[in-house]
């Protein structure tokens, strides 16, 4: 498992991914005027940003299928990554996952998520999105809790 943050012209945000495919995936499901890198900034692991097109070519060329059949063969993980969302650098991941730890209410998490995610600036709410299409993602692979 691999921290990303997300490369956007709006507020900071981190995710988890299994892998860089998973890390494209999620990333592609979001805007394709994004784009994703590790703390590293190791080369293999970044997620370039496709503004002007051509995410589908550079996908099949780095894992040998289409998206749509990437999708479809890690949908769990995917989804898995899109929820892990977070508002914030990387240096405020061990803060979210402590109060994530602490709160064992389905439905208080769930506030808790909402809450935090309200810290944004911008009126553009990327992490809401990504937790959205996260759950489907999750309940179309057949796993809904988180």
């Amino acid at each position: 498992m691999m921290e990303y943050e997300l490369y956007n012209p709006s507020d900071p945000y981190t995710f988890i991914a299994a892998d860089r495919e998973v890390a494209a995936l999620a990333v592609g499901h979001l805007s394709l005027a994004f784009g994703a890198g590790t703390k590293d900034e190791a080369e293999e692991n970044m997620v370039p940003i496709f503004l002007f097109g051509g995410f589908d070519e550079w996908y099949q060329e780095e894992f040998g299928r289409t998206p749509t059949e990437g999708l479809e063969a890690r949908k769990k993980e995917v989804g898995e990554a899109l929820a892990s969302f977070m508002l914030g650098h990387f240096e405020d991941r061990a803060r979210y996952n402590a109060a994530l730890a602490a709160i064992d209410d389905p439905a208080k998490l769930e506030d808790f998520k909402a809450k935090w995610q309200d810290g944004r600036s911008s009126l553009n709410n990327i992490g809401g999105v990504a937790h959205s299409i996260g759950k489907k993602l999750l309940a179309a692979a057949g796993r809904t809790e988180q």
